[in-house]
């Protein structure tokens, strides 16, 4: 596996918070790009992993479940179905997990890294996966998906996560 330049960003960074470009043309620096970001997204043993969370203004989302690597380039979500909930986890939010009601079957419209069209029909984990991700290429974090008062209860936890990645956003710049 290949080192990669790129880094997770963490909560509060702005990027996590911005809808992403649209990717216009589909090439060997896309293909790149999702190469790095697969080896970001395994070293920091993570599921899925968008491109502005890696640092990067645009709609590209990585997923790896059961063995199958998923690389989508704007991917949209066409129709939900039924809900559920489930404990979820996100690497820009080191340490925090907390229950998100999403729906259950979810439809994916998206182009591949070779710019071909495809559509995913996902439920379960994987449509959970696959909201999660997209959501973040759309300014959205799982945080945003749970009601006021839970997040009142996390703030602490936010808080601290907060503190870290202001450190080290400090310690990079002293480089």
């Amino acid at each position: 596996m290949t080192k990669t330049k790129l880094r997770i960003h963490t909560w509060p960074e702005s990027i996590l918070r911005k809808k992403c470009r649209k990717v216009e043309t589909i090439g060997d620096p896309i293909r790149t790009i999702f190469d790095e970001m697969y080896c970001l997204m395994v070293k920091d043993k993570g599921v899925g992993l968008a491109a502005n969370q890696t640092g990067l203004d645009i709609a590209l989302v990585i997923v790896e479940f059961e063995e199958k690597i998923f690389k989508l380039v704007n991917p949209v979500i066409l129709k939900k179905e039924g809900t559920m909930k489930m404990l979820e986890g996100c690497l820009s939010f080191p340490g925090l997990e907390i229950e998100v009601t999403r729906s259950k079957k979810v439809w994916v419209s998206a182009l591949n890294e070779r710019g071909e069209p495809l559509e995913i029909e996902a439920s379960d984990i994987l449509a959970v996966i696959f909201q999660h991700e997209i959501d973040h290429i759309n300014g959205k974090t799982f945080i945003t998906r749970i009601p006021l008062w839970r997040r009142l209860q996390i703030a602490p936890q936010l808080q601290e996560i907060a503190k870290k990645t202001k450190y080290a956003l400090s310690k990079q710049g002293k480089k």
